[in-house]
């Protein structure tokens, strides 16, 4: 058997002696947006070249694609994300957001091309992305509540303007919603992360982000290019068995995914750390979870 280093190359910081950064295996969508994240993370191209497409990740982006280039046959326009910490949630959402920024050029990257492939498409649709990360928002000017500031990612100051005068203090309806999604002029991905963060430190909020979410299914069901998926980790699940604002998040009571009309239930035990160059279908821990 031939040694180690001869088989494999290490990690350039392994190569360089640099001490281990948990950092680099901790992913935060909202440093990704904000182009903050380490490299690995931040730049598309080596983002993908570090991805396993996994069975669960190209299903999962896969239907997404597929909605948002009008595909409506088994696609569903609403997923919940249901892992255990490190399952791989916020690696899928950050996947999607590179994938629909970048459109047709996405195809260039590594694993990209066999994922639209099995898809049954021709090229990567390309898509307004609005993102909230519940353990990083906090209002702020032009963005007093999270309705406000997906809004404003999706359709800038014309958004917020479809959603009426009283969006500072209330909710929106599904019809204001739509609005927005026109107003956008292209095809749009919601993506949501750690909402249930979000939950505990805004409870004065909990109502008005359960209407706010229940519409925004609603709302998304009802339009052809739109996808929306929303990450809840199993273990702040099980804890709030008896929260009744789960409900809006697409759980029961009980802490199980409510299974209603367009919303497709994605219980993955994908592990985040089992990333690799590239796609290998040699792996088996690349084939399913």
């Amino acid at each position: 058997m031939e040694p180690w280093y001869k088989v494999t190359t290490p990690r350039k910081e392994v190569r360089q002696g640099r001490s281990f950064n948990p950092d680099e295996f901790a992913i935060h969508l909202e440093q990704v947006i904000a182009k903050t994240a380490p490299e690995d993370y931040r730049d598309p191209k080596q983002f993908f070249a570090r991805t396993c497409f996994t069975r669960a990740l190209r299903e999962h982006a896969g239907m997404v694609l597929r909605r948002l280039s009008g595909e409506t046959v088994n696609t569903a326009p609403v997923m919940t994300l249901i892992t255990q910490f490190g399952g791989g949630k916020t690696h899928t959402l950050a996947a999607l957001y590179h994938l629909v920024t970048k459109g047709a050029k996405a195809a260039e990257y590594s694993g990209v091309a066999d994922l639209i492939s099995q898809a049954g498409l021709k090229t990567v649709p390309e898509a307004k992305v609005a993102v909230f990360v519940g353990n990083a928002w906090d209002p702020q000017e032009g963005g007093e509540t999270p309705w406000i500031d997906v809004a404003r990612q999706l359709a800038g100051d014309k958004g917020v303007k479809e959603l009426g005068a009283a969006a500072k203090t209330t909710p929106p309806g599904t019809e204001a919603l739509d609005r927005v999604f026109k107003a956008a002029g292209k095809p749009v991905l919601l993506l949501f992360d750690e909402v249930l963060n979000y939950l505990n430190r805004h409870r004065k909020m909990a109502d008005q982000f359960h209407a706010f979410i229940q519409n925004l299914t609603v709302a998304t069901t009802g339009t052809t290019y739109g996808a929306a998926i929303i990450s809840l980790p199993r273990s702040q699940v099980d804890n709030r068995r008896a929260d009744p604002h789960c409900a809006g998040l697409g759980l029961s009571s009980g802490g199980d995914p409510v299974r209603g009309p367009g919303a497709h239930q994605a219980q993955t035990r994908r592990e985040e750390s089992s990333r690799r160059r590239g796609p290998d279908t040699r792996n088996p821990s690349c084939q399913e979870f």
